[in-house]
């Protein structure tokens, strides 16, 4: 008999009292999943050390903190590569986001379908001008790709939107892929992130990248746009907005 797939949810997070409350309230709780906080930053971890469904990304052997604009790779990064224990399938998200009580259930089925799809939770039509013509992420992208792999990707990305029948990408780095995608991925973009850099840009192209590696893998992707919602706290202040922390925190904690 086959053994029923199992899904984890992974949860990228900075702010130890944050996490704490969430856990207090049981925030994930309704998804029925295994959950995981990966704690990236430099933040005081002193209140969560010792919580067995925490890990704490500078404290590993193989990781890459000091490239705090690549925010959520670094999280993923750290599971890749210090072979941190998952389930089969991982949901990677991060923490400004509220779920469904389905969220579990429908992420299995999509995934459970089409083993080696990415499913995207926030999905957007490429043709929005902040897929690839007017975002600061997606020069360095391209930079990175001809001088690693040697990849002209604007004409790749430009024939996909015009000829391919999935007209949409995954947006935000709200996602869910098999565990070995996620170790194939980190492979790909890892030299791809070193060229670019520390540079502010670099999480935007991080984004973008999801789907280009989607399309040179052959991989599909699959969209759930009614189980996540995403607040886009901008924590790192890439974008020109600021939002109240204290206020969206109390929202979060409760959704």
């Amino acid at each position: 008999m086959r053994t029923p797939p199992s899904l984890c949810v992974i949860v990228t997070i900075h702010d130890q009292d944050l996490l704490l409350a969430y856990e207090a309230e049981g925030k994930f709780s309704k998804t029925k999943s295994s959950i995981l906080y990966l704690f990236v930053g430099l933040g005081d971890t002193d209140k969560i050390t010792d919580l067995p469904n925490v890990v704490i990304a500078r404290n590993l052997a193989n990781n890459i903190e000091n490239y705090k604009y690549l925010v959520d790779f670094t999280a993923w990064y750290a599971i890749a590569r210090n072979q941190i224990e998952t389930c089969d399938y991982v949901s990677l998200l991060q923490y400004d986001v509220s779920i469904s009580e389905d969220f579990t259930e429908k992420s299995l089925i999509a995934l459970d379908s089409n083993r080696d799809a990415i499913v995207g939770y926030v999905p957007l039509e490429m043709g929005d001008r902040n897929f690839i013509r007017d975002n600061m992420g997606f020069k360095p992208l391209e930079i990175a790709c001809k001088n690693i792999y040697g990849i002209e990707i604007s004409p790749l990305l430009k024939s996909h939107i015009k000829l391919a029948h999935d007209k949409k990408w995954p947006t935000t780095n709200n996602v869910a892929m098999h565990r070995h995608t996620l170790e194939d991925f980190v492979r790909w973009f890892t030299p791809l992130a070193m060229s670019m850099g520390n540079e502010k840009s670099v999480g935007h192209a991080f984004e973008r990248a999801i789907k280009l590696y989607s399309i040179l893998s052959g991989r599909s992707n699959v969209y759930l746009g009614d189980v996540l919602s995403h607040f886009q706290m901008n924590s790192h202040e890439t974008q020109d907005f600021k939002k109240d922390k204290s206020v969206f925190h109390r929202l979060l904690t409760k959704n």
